[in-house]
């Protein structure tokens, strides 16, 4: 009897979480997490709080992220342009994407301060619609978790991307508004159709295996960056002159004492040349992990064009 009160029990605060979550219409290529009503509303209070305050600060860390659409106002701006460290590219499909993070709690205070001037006056806080979403998604490489939420002004739509743990903010970005109808954005780009790309040798793409919390707490961007830079250059070096096509899957699992390294292929690729970057990319001296396991994947094109799956 008492197992089936517990049983009933949960059964109970699962439908009353369900019933609380306010769902949103997603796009079907977006992968999207939903986390507790009181959890969203919370970090409202605290982006509320943040922005009515000139003293109040609770959402920053010393880890912030500027997305690549808001980086193309906020670098011209003085107090953030500033900020010397925290360089980011994007290695986005085709495109390498400029934007920044800031790695100092003071500097995150800087770019939020900016952001309060902005805001300032009547603003919106809500979750994010399908048009926002869909942008958001073609600049990430990992999963959406909420809580993220939109601060809505007259004249800009800000993405928010929070830590679900400690509603400490990871991500600012701004959201290209519309007037109507569907859009479709690609490296942070609207776009009418999905391209192929150009036939050629490069890296087309970074897919993050690893949780962005995983990821901030066991690496860092330029631990990535620098992987993925040493790493490319071998393959540039050894694949320029190739007559085959095909595809390379380079999976990298970080950890404390030794990297895992697996290698994939698709198609014809050279298997003589294979064999010489395999060796090569497993005598690179690559950054580890902290502490634990982060994954991510690089994918190569030989004399090919993009994924367009």
């Amino acid at each position: 009897m008492r197992l089936l009160l517990i049983l009933l029990s949960l059964l109970t605060c699962n439908f009353c979480f369900a019933q609380e979550v306010e769902k949103i219409n997603v796009p079907k290529h977006v992968t999207y997490n939903y986390c507790k009503h009181a959890t969203v509303e919370k970090a409202k209070q605290k982006i509320k709080a943040c922005l009515n305050n000139k003293k109040e600060y609770s959402v920053a860390q010393s880890m912030l992220i500027i997305g690549p659409n808001l980086w193309t106002r906020f670098k011209d701006i003085k107090e953030v342009n500033s900020i010397e460290a925290g360089k980011v590219e994007f290695h986005i499909d085709n495109e390498v994407v400029p934007g920044k993070m800031s790695q100092d709690i003071e500097d995150t205070k800087k770019i939020w301060d900016v952001l309060r001037e902005e805001v300032n006056g009547s603003y919106k806080i809500r979750k994010a619609n399908e048009h926002e979403l869909r942008y958001y998604w073609s600049v990430i490489s990992f999963d959406i978790d909420e809580p993220l939420l939109i601060v809505e002004t007259k004249d800009h739509n800000y993405i928010l991307d929070f830590v679900e743990e400690d509603l400490k903010l990871m991500w600012l970005d701004e959201a290209p508004k519309v007037n109507k109808g569907p859009k479709t954005y690609r490296n942070g780009k609207e776009v009418t159709s999905t391209p192929k790309g150009n036939k050629e040798t490069k890296l087309e793409k970074v897919i993050l295996l690893s949780s962005d919390e995983d990821l901030k707490a066991n690496s860092s961007v330029e631990d990535i960056s620098l992987i993925i830079k040493e790493v490319s250059e071998v393959f540039t070096d050894l694949f320029k002159n190739s007559k085959k096509s095909g595809k390379i899957f380079v999976e990298f699992e970080l950890k404390k004492k030794k990297n895992e390294i697996v290698y994939l292929i698709k198609d014809d690729v050279d298997l003589d040349i294979m064999t010489q970057f395999e060796k090569k990319i497993n005598q690179l001296k690559l950054p580890k992990s902290k502490k634990e396991p982060v994954k991510f994947q690089l994918m190569y094109k030989i004399n090919s064009f993009n994924d367009t799956e």
